[in-house]
């Protein structure tokens, strides 16, 4: 009696390739970014009011809630990382302004636990801004001209 190896069916071999792995780690960090928004527009971000203006973590938190609806959204299917593109840079501008004003902050004060945080909350940052980089290096890689062989 032999031992047949198990054929994976179409629906394994899509859920497990690393191209749909990435999409969900994506959409997964972009609605948490959704919520960091959501709370930051009940709840206010404190460091906001050691360094910003009144009511700028709301409308902050708007923007970043607005950019991470857009980016979850286009991050699904391929066709739309034009717009995934732009919508990841604004998410990572503005993660970047909040996870720069608490190390800012932390590092002025001396306060080492701010700058835990900080150092945690810049973590954040790694995916949506590689995301960003490698869309816009795929966009110039595209419109870059083929040079004509020389006759």
């Amino acid at each position: 009696m032999t031992i047949r190896e198990r054929v994976p069916s179409r629906f394994e071999t899509w859920a497990w390739s690393p191209i749909i792995v990435l999409r969900i780690a994506l959409v997964i960090t972009y609605l948490l970014f959704i919520y960091l928004g959501i709370i930051s527009i009940r709840a206010g971000i404190p460091v906001f009011d050691l360094t910003a203006l009144p009511g700028y973590a709301t409308i902050w938190g708007a923007l970043l809630t607005a950019a991470a609806i857009v980016a979850a959204v286009s991050s699904i299917a391929e066709r739309w990382e034009y717009i995934e593109r732009w919508a990841s840079l604004a998410v990572s501008s503005l993660y970047l302004a909040y996870a720069g004003a608490v190390n800012i902050v932390g590092f002025v004060s001396g306060d080492i636990d701010r700058q835990t945080v900080g150092a945690a909350l810049l973590i954040g940052l790694v995916l949506p801004a590689c995301r960003f980089v490698y869309l816009a290096a795929q966009a110039g890689k595209a419109r870059k001209p083929k040079k004509k062989a020389a006759k």
